[in-house]
């Protein structure tokens, strides 16, 4: 390119080519450097400590709304979508997720190249990476998607209520849908420093601790019920909001209300006992 042009105020670059481009199909590409920020949007450092009380960090993604631009150049838009190669050079003791399931991964030295498979066509809000220290427990739901709940070191089994009800919903939405779950896993993770309760990032769904793990001597029954009806509410969102997909910001409410309809459906299904439906009302309104 000729030129290119920085708009902080817009957060768009303007670039300029030295003549018109011809109509069609082109490859624009970027070299960049991001920025591994610590405000818990676009790619940051979420802060966690260790069994042994040590402070360390695991580098996130959280997109939604208009953070993907914070990551990398893109069209930051719902309606723009694209199909997405990810590849993270990570330390080859880390744990490094994203939307797909691993292709290839190669050691170098102290770190790992790990390049993942291309996803569906996508919006870039629901694009995640994450790289840290984790457990996970895993089951295969009965219709053949791999579930992984990723942990914190040594609390593996404080995943095992959120696998077992997301191993359910996905055969439940697959049939209430009549479309199966498109990509070939879904890994459910608990993330310590976390600004929203949880995020329903295609593939890689990323939860606040508190919304996804269970203690089976302190947590109580009304905190099962509750991580019930999130893990319901992101799953839903699989389907409405990541296969299909509002066009504009506009349209969240109805991204978001119908998710919140269908958790209630699902929930109820799963765990009749919680007779969830008479809390509707006085949970949503």
């Amino acid at each position: 390119p000729l030129e290119v042009r920085l708009l902080p105020d817009e957060e768009t670059a303007v670039i300029v080519f030295e003549k018109p481009l011809p109509v069609g199909e082109a490859v624009l590409l970027c070299e960049f450097t991001g920025e591994l920020n610590d405000k818990m949007k676009g790619l940051y450092r979420s802060k966690y400590v260790t069994a042994a009380g040590e402070e360390r960090y695991a580098a996130v993604t959280q997109f939604e709304a208009t953070d993907a631009r914070r990551c990398f150049p893109c069209w930051d838009e719902p309606a723009i979508k694209a199909t997405f190669d990810i590849t993270l050079e990570v330390p080859a003791d880390r744990v490094a997720l994203s939307n797909m399931p691993v292709k290839d991964e190669k050691i170098n030295g102290d770190t790992k190249i790990m390049k993942f498979d291309t996803t569906p066509i996508m919006s870039t809000y629901l694009v995640a990476v994450v790289v840290g220290e984790f457990d996970y427990v895993e089951k295969t739901s009965k219709d053949g998607v791999l579930v992984r709940v990723y942990t914190p070191v040594g609390k593996s089994k404080q995943g095992l209520f959120a696998l077992e009800a997301a191993a359910k919903v996905l055969p439940y939405y697959k049939d209430y849908f009549n479309i199966a779950y498109p990509l070939p896993k879904i890994d459910l993770i608990a993330i310590a420093d976390f600004s929203a309760g949880a995020m329903e990032n295609w593939g890689l769904v990323t939860y606040r601790e508190t919304c996804l793990l269970v203690d089976e001597e302190h947590t109580s029954a009304v905190r099962r019920q509750w991580i019930a009806l999130v893990v319901g509410h992101e799953l839903a969102h699989q389907w409405f909001g990541n296969l299909v997909t509002m066009e504009w910001w506009t349209h969240l409410w109805l991204n978001e209300g119908y998710a919140s309809f269908v958790e209630f459906l699902c929930v109820n299904h799963l765990f009749p006992e919680y007779e969830i439906w008479t809390q509707f009302v006085t949970e949503t309104y």
